[in-house]
């Protein structure tokens, strides 16, 4: 079985950027200020805006796509930035895990581990989302 962190790295984590770029572009954020903000490169940016990075939708999860509405709104009003929404999308990447969002991509992606019976983010991440 591949490393959780190996996956959310390669799948969980581009596609919450990827959400995140775009509703910066929305409210017409410049793309260098994006880079700049979320520590990538400009022409990942691009990548993101063209669709080849980020390819799961993780918006039409209710509650991941408020959490990254609400950190575009910040990065808009030029709050948080660098380090600070690094942390944001480390947190938002380990709360997809743990709630099991990413359990159909992980299974699709590596064929290497059954949703229904696997609870090896949620045992992992527990002690974080129940404090």
């Amino acid at each position: 079985m591949k490393s959780i962190f190996e996956f959310a790295a390669k799948h969980i984590e581009p596609s919450l950027k990827k959400t995140l770029v775009l509703k910066l572009l929305e409210r017409n954020i410049d793309k260098t200020y994006i880079s700049k903000c979320l520590d990538i490169s400009p022409s990942l940016v691009t990548r993101y805006v063209k669709g080849e990075r980020g390819l799961h939708d993780l918006s039409v999860i209710s509650e991941v796509n408020e959490a990254l509405e609400e950190l575009a709104i910040k990065i808009a009003e030029r709050k948080p930035c660098g380090l600070d929404v690094y942390k944001e999308i480390a947190r938002l990447t380990i709360y997809v895990l743990y709630k099991k969002y990413a359990c159909g991509i992980h299974y699709l992606a590596t064929r290497d581990v059954n949703p229904a019976t696997c609870n090896i983010c949620q045992t992992l991440f527990r002690d974080i989302f129940l404090k």
